[in-house]
């Protein structure tokens, strides 16, 4: 096994379009590393790149102790599991998982064996070996993409947002499925989505990428409870961070645009006063005062979800939603207030997007 480093990646393709632009992080060895972002951040681009399958136009990858820029795909030690499940139609799921090591020479018994071994893994019975990739569910062919992969034994697992295809109880199963396979095999993995909550799930190093860059990296719920951009703040999580602008009046104090006072805990932020500054204020941190106080929230609209309920609405001129867990319902009538505790609050510049 080995870790995998990128140090200063660019890629610009002809034209001057620049995808990657200037990112580095490490990957420590049996890491397990997802790179999320929006579409078009770059995210698969930077995959690619470390596969072997997008040429590299600045900076250096490692995989273990090699720098790879220059080494073939079949070189590098890794094995990549796609979304399109790319498997070959006319053969057999016991030849689809046998031929990459079939092209490496391999000998036929241990073939057998490493096959044998990936499908007792993966619950891939003898029945299944025989079938066509047709014969099998969207569950099946993944399973049988990453058994692919495993056959091989890489240093690093790459995973191109490999649920994409699969409907939402399936990429739940497979999702927790993928978790528990690289905890058994402690392969280093990295794995791209676009998919905030299979990202914070599944990683225990996440990227946050944004217009090419990096904008956060780290434990999922360090970014979740620490965001470094109001970016971040409000990819990361679901429903997302609300937020507001506002103009800090004194230490402890923002007014907001409709003239409403916001307190926050001054200890934690370094805002000048008359600063234009962004708050966000996560939905689950919100309650509904039953005395009259707070802050005035006129309600909208209630999603009942079971195992609890989003309560959309209008504070401050903003729209604004309230998360409330299972058991707590949301109150009658369309003129309500909350409570927003001061250590709820998180503030942003309002032009760069940093934490302030």
């Amino acid at each position: 096994m080995a870790g995998v480093l990128l140090d200063r990646v660019e890629k610009t393709y002809p034209g001057g379009f620049n995808a990657v632009k200037g990112i580095s992080f490490a990957v420590p060895d049996g890491g397990f590393c997802v790179l999320v972002g929006p579409s078009g951040c770059g995210k698969s681009t930077l995959l690619r790149m470390i596969a072997g399958l997008e040429t590299i136009t600045g900076g250096q990858v490692r995989i273990g102790e090699r720098v790879v820029n220059d080494i073939e795909p079949m070189g590098r030690d890794i094995a990549m599991v796609f979304q399109n499940y790319a498997l070959y139609p006319h053969m057999s799921v016991y030849d689809n998982m046998a031929y990459g090591l079939r092209n490496l020479k391999t000998p036929e018994p241990e073939i057998l064996s490493r096959v044998q071994e990936a499908a007792k893994i993966l619950e891939l019975n003898d029945e299944m070996l025989k079938r066509k990739p047709r014969q099998l569910s969207g569950g099946q062919r993944q399973r049988v993409a990453m058994g692919r992969a495993i056959v091989r034994k890489p240093a690093v697992f790459l995973f191109d947002e490999p649920l994409s295809n699969l409907d939402a109880k399936l990429r739940v199963q497979m999702r927790i499925e993928i978790r528990k396979l690289q905890r058994r095999l402690k392969t280093t993995s990295i794995y791209v989505t676009h998919d905030q909550l299979e990202a914070m799930t599944l990683a225990d190093m996440l990227v946050v990428m944004n217009a090419g860059r990096v904008e956060q990296v780290g434990a999922p719920l360090e970014l979740y409870e620490r965001p470094a951009t109001a970016f971040v703040a409000g990819f990361l999580g679901s429903p997302p961070m609300n937020f507001l602008n506002g103009r800090v009046e004194k230490p402890g104090v923002l007014r907001l645009g409709d003239g409403t006072e916001l307190a926050y805990d001054p200890a934690h932020f370094t805002a000048t006063s008359g600063a234009e500054i962004q708050a966000g204020v996560r939905p689950e941190r919100i309650i509904f005062s039953k005395d009259g106080s707070g802050i005035p929230f006129k309600l909208e609209l209630v999603e009942e979800l079971g195992l609890g309920q989003l309560v959309h609405g209008v504070l401050a001129d903003a729209s604004f939603t309230v998360a409330l867990p299972a058991g707590v319902h949301a109150p009658v009538g369309d003129a309500q207030r909350v409570t927003i505790a001061p250590d709820a609050v998180h503030l942003f510049d309002r032009k760069t997007g940093a934490r302030l």
